[in-house]
């Protein structure tokens, strides 16, 4: 019987043990059980230690059993807690998108930007040194000995001489045709009374060619046992002892020191100028101008004509009916050869007409 009770004692307790396990795997938290102190081997005593095991068991298991669900509510709060502050964090972030949907937009497009002007930068740093590198070989090409001068033309020239207009220019021979000014050169031209107008071309890839367009002498001025040539605009072209075949302008105002070629009549003699021209314009229509050697504009009321291959003298008046003044000349020529004498057609042609006088 004693062996018996035992080996019952023993299951019991094995069955104890399990539950006890069980009951640990199951509560979370709890610390383990105390051990259970085997009872004492006795026979008489069995049954009431049975009860008190069984007493304690229960007594643990509503003292302890109890305190993991308040644990497990609280657990169960905390974790609602943290949902509910997730669901939180979630709805503010939604309401944050909602409120400000262009921050995604505004971080797009400035993205889009900051690409676009890397581009732009990148285009413009190549194309530039694109452009360097073929501006500085181009340079390099054009500067080289294949471009030096080796020959010089000049078109238009008449009085000048082709070898005065080019010492005049600087152009230098086997110098870079691409180191000639046209400017420069034109100025340096326009030195000579001659030149109105100068233009430089190149004839690449090692000529240069100089096109002028000079001022022709319609009048002179007799000053000092010489001759001052002047053309149209009163430019003094020349100082020289030949007298060419044009009219000798006689009366102007001009001070001798201003005399010289490359200067211009005074403002004066050239309004009296221009009205000598006109009285040769009428005298070319009517076939008459080469017979005019000399005008005096001294008086501008009163231009007195020389025609010395007839021996007359003509005054003129100023320059009012000058195509019938001519007529008159004309008519008095034809009746007066080889006559000296003056002719007045300064006078009312309509009522007196033109007067001839013969010197005696």
């Amino acid at each position: 019987m004693a062996k018996k009770t035992k080996e019952n004692n023993k299951k019991r307790n094995t069955k104890d043990e399990v539950t006890l396990d069980l009951d640990k795997e199951i509560i979370i938290g709890i610390k383990t059980l105390p051990e259970v102190e085997a009872p004492k081997k006795s026979k008489g005593k069995s049954r009431s230690k049975k009860e008190q095991v069984k007493k304690q068991k229960a007594n643990y298991n509503t003292k302890n059993i109890q305190k993991p669900k308040v644990k497990r509510k609280n657990k169960a709060k905390s974790n609602e807690n943290e949902v509910e502050f997730e669901l939180k964090l979630g709805i503010e972030d939604e309401e944050i998108k909602k409120k400000n949907p262009k921050n995604k937009k505004k971080s797009i497009k400035q993205q889009e930007l900051a690409r676009k002007k890397r581009k732009i930068a990148f285009r413009i740093v190549k194309y530039t040194t694109l452009v360097a590198i073929l501006i500085g070989g181009g340079i390099y090409f054009l500067l080289s000995p294949f471009f030096n001068i080796t020959t010089i033309n000049v078109v238009g020239n008449e009085r000048i001489t082709k070898e005065e207009i080019i010492s005049l220019s600087n152009i230098n021979l086997n110098e870079n045709t691409f180191k000639v000014q046209s400017n420069k050169v034109q100025q340096n031209i326009k030195q000579n009374a001659y030149i109105e107008k100068v233009s430089v071309k190149r004839k690449l890839p090692n000529g240069i060619e100089i096109i002028v367009e000079e001022r022709k002498p319609t009048f002179m001025l007799s000053f000092a046992n010489a001759y001052i040539y002047l053309n149209n605009q009163g430019y003094m072209l020349e100082v020289s002892k030949t007298a060419l075949n044009i009219p000798i302008i006689t009366g102007f105002l001009t001070k001798e020191e201003d005399l010289h070629a490359g200067n211009r009549l005074c403002s004066e003699d050239l309004q009296r100028l221009g009205q000598a021209l006109q009285i040769m314009k009428a005298a070319e229509s009517n076939g008459l101008q080469n017979l005019i050697t000399k005008i005096n504009i001294q008086d501008k009321q009163n231009y007195i004509l020389e025609l010395k291959s007839e021996k007359k003298t003509v005054y003129i008046g100023d320059n009012t009916n000058l195509s019938t003044k001519m007529l008159y000349i004309i008519s008095i020529l034809n009746e007066n050869k080889n006559v000296e004498g003056e002719i007045f057609v300064n006078t009312d042609l309509n009522n007196k007409g033109a007067v001839f006088r013969k010197k005696i």
